[in-house]
């Protein structure tokens, strides 16, 4: 299989610490807890897979003529478990999509195939729990 593209981030500090990219395109400080300034790792994994996920969106639609249809794709990411307990952590993913004159149901249709086209959801399926809803 060909290589699309590698993406390389070097993480100092875990949580409480730098992630940079080796290309300079991205340099944030994360965080455990709500700083301003900082970042933590779900908003940045909610970031990337909203990215991909209403990229990989176009396929479907454009296949259905609705490749010029304004759309958006809202990630949340929730970080779930009991501490000190660390084996219980865990993600969970709510996407949440609008398309331009499309009806909820449709938009849910769109995403629902989506999830088998989308790098990341495939990645994280069988592994995160992923549901989907969509506005109007």
């Amino acid at each position: 299989m060909k290589k699309m593209s590698t993406s390389t981030v070097i993480n100092t500090g875990g949580r409480e610490g730098e992630s940079k990219s080796v290309t300079g395109s991205l340099d944030v400080l994360t965080t455990g807890v709500k700083k301003e300034g900082y970042t933590n790792p779900e908003e940045l994994f909610a970031a990337g897979l909203a990215a991909c996920f209403n990229g990989a969106m176009q396929f479907p639609l454009e296949r259905d003529g609705l490749g010029d249809k304004k759309r958006e794709i809202r990630a949340e990411v929730s970080l779930l478990g009991d501490l000190p307990d660390f084996t219980t952590l865990h993600l969970e993913v709510v996407l949440i999509g609008k398309i331009e004159g499309l009806r909820k149901e449709d938009t849910v249709k769109y995403m629902t195939e989506t999830e088998n086209i989308c790098p990341y959801t495939k990645a994280i399926e069988g592994n995160v729990a992923v549901k989907f809803d969509a506005e109007d």
